[in-house]
């Protein structure tokens, strides 16, 4: 058994590529016992991780190996795989402040460059959602007020066809009897 740093980051890196999830991750495990501040190798567990969608670990040794990173080296790495993760959980403004920073330290790198390109046809969508939710608001306080105000209208115009369409049959019938005019009774009941 291997106990260098170097040798299990390689084979971890061999499995991850091979696309063994559970021995690369093992591999970097044991990497890490023997070395538990490895920028390059925290970064390695973070990119397996982030490909089996433990977003929220990926995002964690990520910023750790960002953290342990030596100051002479580049940790363009590290704010590239941040922008990756952030993307892929939908918080795009900060994908794009970590693959900027990234371009910064390496300018020419192609993936952080078709990332940022393909997060710039993305709307934004939060926006959209607000806007649409104040409009659902406005029309559905719209449609109240014309529902209440036609239903009362509706009751008021029911009242009086009620009123003028109420017809006593034994009234009408002992007013013809008696020979009284129907618009005299209206009149004495008005």
């Amino acid at each position: 058994k291997p106990k260098s740093v170097q040798l299990y980051n390689q084979i971890g890196n061999f499995w991850r590529i091979k696309g063994d999830a559970q021995k690369s991750i093992e591999c970097f495990r044991r990497a890490l016992a023997v070395s538990p501040h490895n920028a390059e190798v925290l970064l390695n567990l973070a990119r397996v991780l982030f490909n089996l969608q433990y977003l929220d670990d990926a995002i964690y040794l990520t910023r750790r190996s960002l953290e342990v990173q030596p100051p002479d080296k580049n940790a363009w790495q590290q704010y590239f795989t941040l922008g990756e993760i952030f993307k892929a959980y939908g918080h795009y403004q900060e994908a794009s402040l970590h693959l900027r920073h990234a371009l910064e330290l390496k300018p020419e790198f192609e993936p952080a460059l078709a990332a940022l390109k393909d997060m710039e046809s993305i709307p934004d969508t939060t926006i959209h959602i607000y806007t649409l939710l104040i409009i659902i608001c406005l029309v559905l306080g719209v449609l109240l007020v014309i529902l209440s105000s036609v239903d009362g209208n509706l009751e008021a115009e029911y009242s009086e066809v009620k009123t003028q369409r109420h017809f006593n049959r034994a009234m009408a019938m002992r007013s013809l009897k008696m020979g009284i005019s129907p618009r005299a009774l209206r009149t004495k009941l008005v």
